[in-house]
């Protein structure tokens, strides 16, 4: 009972917490900021506090501000003062977007992008930023991307590491976030951001252990914030939020590692200096509720979730609805409440499925956009390299150039001796400086006719990896029209031949080689586009790749591997492992002389003789392709299926 009043004591400061600072604000205003409710006054002072290089503290609470500018921007919409009303717009919308009303926040972005020429380019970044987390947290990704196009178009950004992510891609959003985003200086909230994302990430992936370690460093940073100089500079307020964000963090990794020591302090404090992070505060409520289920402290349990769903009235956060939907599941089956249990674990299960759903759609539509990804990677790189490649012939330039007017000196000296000699050479050079200006600028006709002739090479396999793709896209739109499951089926089979083909165009494409295919890449991506497209929640499916490196080999030979492979691995991704939850598949490529072997191997449960259709498009297929290699073909069927083919390089 004392734990209860102990909670409720806490909930009914921070309400009044809450009314105080909107009351007096004044008290927390560095350098005695006088508040008016004049609208340009409201402006000036949002824009103060939410400086980056400002340290003032702000005076109102997120729902103090919706308050102060909603009403400011509807007496300015009744005036009929446009500018104005545009003005309070932006506040207002980053205020919807602070406590993730959405519905609200994204017309009103979507107004502001459209007279983009009126803001600067500081406030366009911004707008771009919420935009964008805002069409992602509604699902919307489509539009999600043409925003970080945007983004990336004005060099505001460089990767994609938060769209991999909400499409349920955490180790590609990790790599990205890795590769392109710079380790912030020591001492600064944006390193704690940092690891706090990082961190995440890991988490997503199960990786406690990593994702713990992370944490720690986030932790032990905010410490030494708050300890040293630079600290005083700060708001407290701010770096005691991450200090309990981390400490929370690391709580929930701990529990999921079942470790429960000290979880529920921790969380406390993390809870206690959430401060306007709503969604935080929700989010560790119903961790510390899932503690208290494991200490059977049911009441303690009921009051924290209780807490957590009224605050997430009208919110939208898919991870944390998950979390309480399951937490409120298992609290009532701790407490034998079965069917309200039942009740919960159903609700949970069906957001789940659709979240599912979402993110596999997600995925389909990153797919169309991750080779033009690959492509502006691939430009940035030939870029570097192309600038790298013209400082070292302009060195070299320079050497000759020194070695010339070395040349130039002694012969000026000798035609300084011998005057009929300084004649004859003199004719000699003008005769040898016209030969070089003819020599120059045929070479330079040649290589202009050798690079065009390279760009027009490139350009017809990039046409033809589009065509494809855009073969691919039609399919895609065919399947959403069609509720037949065979139908659909036999869509995405066609689906994957034609990626498979295109996949070799795109390495052609990327690689400058454009007769031979480096086969290791090529079966790695294929394998992995495959993978994604036939992963399931509950399975674990290992693919093992076995390929030889520096196997080069021409696109029609590749092409026809690339299909069988296709074909096998799909029919091991959708039969052999339904009655598995682990899974092994490997594909073997070796080189031996002129010789090249071929293994797709997989642990299954096998298939009977007479239930392989050999007239079946994938087999026919199969046999087509091995026909064309002039290869031969045999499969075992007995413990799993392994396809074993063998053909000549020449």
């Amino acid at each position: 009972m004392n734990k209860c009043t102990y909670i409720l004591h806490i909930i009914l400061i921070l309400f009044i917490a809450n009314n105080a600072l909107a009351n007096d604000p004044k008290k927390h205003i560095k350098n005695k900021i006088t508040i008016n409710n004049n609208a340009n006054n409201l402006i000036e002072i949002w824009d103060s506090v939410n400086n980056n290089n400002s340290y003032i503290k702000d005076p109102y609470s997120i729902t103090k501000w919706e308050q102060l500018l909603k009403f400011e921007y509807e007496n300015a919409l009744h005036r009929k003062d446009l500018d104005l009303a545009f003005k309070l717009s932006i506040p207002l919308s980053f205020t919807y977007h602070g406590e993730t009303k959405f519905s609200k926040g994204i017309p009103m972005l979507e107004s502001i992008l459209f007279k983009k020429e009126l803001i600067s380019q500081n406030t366009l970044k911004e707008v771009l930023i919420k935009l964008e987390e805002e069409y992602r947290g509604s699902n919307n990704m489509g539009k999600a991307i043409l925003i970080r196009k945007e983004r990336i178009s004005n060099h505001f950004i460089n990767n994609y590491w938060e769209i991999y992510k909400d499409c349920g891609l955490f180790e590609a959003a990790k790599k990205d976030l890795l590769q392109f985003e710079k380790i912030p200086p020591a001492n600064s909230v944006q390193r704690l951001q940092y690891y706090f994302l990082l961190g995440d990430l890991y988490k997503e992936m199960k990786e406690f252990d990593s994702a713990k370690y992370i944490y720690n460093n986030g932790l032990q940073e905010s410490k030494n914030i708050l300890k040293g100089e630079k600290g005083k500079a700060y708001d407290n307020e701010n770096i005691v939020y991450w200090k309990g964000c981390f400490m929370g963090m690391i709580a929930e990794c701990n529990m999921e590692n079942g470790n429960y020591i000290n979880a529920i302090p921790n969380l406390l404090f993390d809870i206690n200096h959430s401060y306007d992070n709503i969604d935080n505060k929700i989010f560790k409520m119903i961790i510390l509720s899932k503690c208290f289920i494991h200490f059977k402290d049911y009441a303690s349990s009921k009051i924290y979730l209780d807490s957590a769903e009224f605050l997430l009235t009208d919110k939208i956060s898919k991870p944390i609805k998950l979390s309480y939907l399951l937490t409120r599941s298992s609290l009532y089956a701790a407490t034998k409440i079965f069917d309200s249990s039942l009740i919960y674990y159903k609700s949970y299960n069906n957001y789940r499925d659709t979240l599912y759903k979402n993110i596999q759609q997600n995925q389909s539509i990153l797919l169309l956009v991750q080779m033009e990804i690959s492509n502006r990677r691939t430009e940035l790189l030939e870029s570097k390299q192309s600038l790298i490649d013209s400082n070292k012939q302009n060195n070299q330039q320079k050497t000759w150039l020194l070695i010339l007017l070395f040349f130039l000196i002694i012969s000026i000296t000798l035609s300084g001796v011998i005057y009929l000699n300084n004649i004859a050479k003199s004719k000699s050079k003008n005769k040898i400086e016209a030969q070089n200006i003819l020599i120059n600028a045929h070479s330079e006709k040649i290589e202009a006719q050798f690079n065009h002739n390279e760009i027009l090479l490139k350009e017809v396999h990039h046409r033809v990896k589009n065509n494809l793709q855009v073969m691919y896209s039609l399919l895609n739109l065919q399947k959403r029209r069609n509720k037949d499951m065979d139908t659909i089926e036999t869509l995405s089979s066609i689906q994957n031949r034609i990626q498979t083909m295109a996949l070799v165009h795109q390495n052609l494409y990327n690689s400058g080689d454009f007769e031979m295919v480096e086969l290791l890449n090529y079966i790695k991506t294929l394998a992995q586009h495959l993978a994604s497209i036939y992963k399931i929640d509950k399975q674990k499916i290992i693919v093992e790749l076995a390929i030889n490196e520096n196997i080069k080999l021409p696109i029609e030979t590749v092409v026809a591997i690339g299909l069988i492979i296709n074909e096998a691995v799909s029919n091991s991704f959708k039969y052999a492992f339904r009655n598995k939850k682990v899974g092994k598949l490997l594909i073997k490529i070796i080189n031996e002389s002129s010789l090249i072997e071929v293994t797709i191997q997989d642990d299954g449960d096998g298939i009977k003789t007479n239930d392989v259709k050999e007239n079946s498009l994938g087999m026919k297929l199969i046999h087509l392709m091995c026909l064309q290699l002039k290869a031969t073909h045999t499969i075992e069927k007995d413990n799993g299926v392994c396809h074993y083919i063998t053909f000549n390089k020449v």
